[in-house]
């Protein structure tokens, strides 16, 4: 591995040690010369799922923003932030994208210093959102509930713990119901397919563009959107290491800048419906572009900001269910030096300008290949995480 992006062992600095040396070190790196770039290119590891919700980042780099400020991106498979947790805190990966479960605040709480950065995904009021609920054919029928399933129905997750462990909690917590009403099985997203197919699992939530594929190759009807559940969620993050944000604070802010400018790219160029976005999207993660053009565009804040107190609630929820061994503050957590950093630089838009309409999602929607079925009723569970939740 290349010595630039290794750490000591034994240098290792301890989480409250790096929380309070962060923001100092960073501002002090940076200080005089932010908006140089030097000579030499930088390589950065980035670890993602094969999703198109992390948009900006492809654009950027077919953008050339990287190249613009000496970053070349390595792009990484990886099954989530959690799982890719070890390689951050190596150096191995520098950035990684990916909700925050359970595994990412027990590394937080156990010393490994990875941070939550800024924005790769979350919702908005009446947004209908990319990830949706599946029911496999033969048991769907329009209108129905989840409730409306025969007894002990099989929902798949793509892992335990995580986002989309929140969102079956809130499924079943809406419809009076306890993880002892279902079996839950963990598979990879793209495993979901053939599962439903075979009538190996009755429900799965799953991202689009391959939640689309779920429709259309097994004939599955979509329940509701995970945002009609949690519809100011935080589902996903951009997460950087230790080494990363210590030992090469300047390659990581100029990251974020290249970022920045993906997010307003993304805007500019009409998102998934847009032929060009979603060709360059088709050419990082081998999906076609009339399936990307077809799925539910995400909505990332145009500053990069995150909805922290959600994240904060996903805490509670996985403390809850007993997959914590103690909790962390949001300051352990979230740290948005790098990304005050390189607003610095791309500039700040107004916070109107910067939070998303969902009205954007209707107006794309006139290009898309098929209109977006209507979000309907936000039902969000009250008292979320109840008593059945968190036996």
């Amino acid at each position: 591995m290349d010595d630039s992006r290794s750490i000591q062992r034994g240098e290792r600095t301890s989480r409250r040690g790096f929380l309070a040396f962060g923001g100092a070190a960073v501002a002090t790196s940076l200080g005089g010369c932010l908006g140089d770039v030097g000579e030499t290119t930088d390589t950065v590891a980035f670890g993602t799922l094969p999703i198109a919700a992390v948009a900006e980042v492809f654009i950027a780099k077919d953008r050339g923003f990287f190249a613009d400020r000496n970053i070349e991106i390595e792009t990484e498979r990886i099954a989530g932030a959690s799982q890719a947790v070890p390689q951050l805190a190596s150096g191995d990966l520098d950035v990684a994208s990916g909700s925050i479960g359970a595994g990412v605040f027990n590394s937080i709480a156990q010393d490994v210093p990875v941070r939550a950065v800024a924005d790769q995904t979350q919702y908005w009021d009446d947004q209908p959102s990319g990830n949706r609920f599946w029911i496999r054919a033969e048991l769907y029928e329009e209108g129905m509930s989840f409730s409306d399933l025969p007894e002990d129905p099989t929902v798949a997750i793509n892992g335990e713990a995580t986002a989309m462990d929140y969102l079956v909690g809130r499924l079943l917590q809406l419809n009076d119901m306890g993880w002892d009403d279902v079996t839950v099985t963990e598979m990879p997203f793209p495993d979901m397919i053939s599962a439903m197919g075979s009538g190996e699992i009755d429900a799965c939530t799953i991202p689009d563009p391959l939640g689309l594929q779920v429709a259309q190759e097994t004939g599955a009807g979509q329940l509701l959107y995970g945002s009609q559940l949690a519809p100011r969620m935080q589902i996903a993050t951009y997460f950087f290491g230790e080494p990363f944000m210590e030992d090469r604070p300047d390659v990581a802010r100029r990251w974020l800048e290249a970022y920045l400018l993906g997010i307003r790219e993304y805007y500019d160029l009409g998102g998934f419906p847009n032929e060009e976005v979603a060709s360059i999207i088709s050419e990082e993660i081998d999906v076609p572009v009339p399936a990307i053009q077809a799925s539910i565009p995400s909505l990332v804040h145009k500053n990069g900001r995150m909805n922290v107190d959600s994240l904060m609630r996903q805490q509670e929820f996985h403390a809850c269910r007993g997959y914590l061994d103690e909790t962390v503050s949001a300051d352990e957590v979230v740290d948005e030096t790098l990304l005050d950093a390189a607003l610095d630089e791309v500039g700040r838009l107004d916070e109107s300008e910067a939070t998303p309409s969902v009205g954007t999602i209707h107006e794309w929607s006139e290009t898309a290949p098929a209109p977006y079925a209507p979000v309907g009723e936000i039902t969000v569970p009250e008292g979320f995480p109840g008593e059945r939740i968190c036996e």
